[in-house]
């Protein structure tokens, strides 16, 4: 799968790993999906952050935890490098590969505000997981585990789009139109919206399942019936 096009530049991918081997694994993987794309390997968050104010890449990909000398693991640098990227970066796309999803927890209301790509992969998964989650980043999709789902925010736009839906029975076209937004946006809004209700195993394309996240916005009072 090629993303870019002959007129267009190679994609930019940013590397946060402390392995360099599994880094350059990483990136060899990445290419897969665009065989020219740069990759800028980082191995500590302070030198990811530096990179960042020179150039913005397509997706940043973030090992959750890193080394200590001591031999130990630690989250702490990570998440702290990723609330400095949504406050300051809202529109970065990210795909973060972990073992330990409860990490992540403190962060759920900022991954839920962040209106980039925000992808969770294990690494428990087969690598295609990681190439999948890679891509869905790139198309500026939030996917993340059931268990940090709880008490996630919505951000201004899904609940323009969940207005829209619900109360006036817009198509994502119309939507689309109404708030000057490219259709796939509006639909990467409503995929969100699903994956934030938890009802995002009900086939996008089914009437049931707009039926089902207008009734789930209800009963969490983010409309009004």
């Amino acid at each position: 799968m090629q993303l870019s096009t002959a007129d267009s530049k190679p994609l930019i991918f940013l590397i946060l790993e402390d392995h360099p081997e599994v880094a350059q694994n990483n990136c060899l993987f990445l290419q897969k999906l665009e065989p020219l794309a740069l990759c800028i390997i980082c191995n500590s968050h302070a030198d990811a952050l530096e990179r960042l104010k020179l150039e913005t890449p397509d997706l940043v990909t973030v090992d959750l935890l890193f080394g200590t000398f001591t031999g130990e693991q630690y989250a702490i640098s990570s998440l702290r490098f990723l609330q400095q990227v949504f406050q300051d970066y809202p529109f970065l796309n990210i795909l973060i590969y972990t073992s330990e999803y409860d990490y992540l927890k403190p962060l759920t209301n900022l991954m839920g505000r962040h209106q980039g790509g925000f992808v969770v992969v294990s690494k428990m998964e087969r690598r295609k997981v990681f190439l999948d989650g890679a891509r869905h980043a790139l198309e500026g999709k939030l996917e993340i585990p059931r268990e940090l789902r709880y008490g996630i925010d919505f951000n201004d736009r899904e609940l323009q789009v969940l207005s829209l839906l619900c109360k006036e029975s817009l198509t994502d076209k119309a939507i689309a139109q109404q708030l000057n937004l490219s259709l796939k946006t509006v639909q990467n809004c409503v995929l969100r919206l699903k994956m934030k209700m938890d009802i995002d195993y009900l086939d996008e394309n089914c009437t049931s399942a707009r039926v089902a996240l207008c009734m789930q916005a209800v009963r969490r009072k983010l409309i009004l019936p």
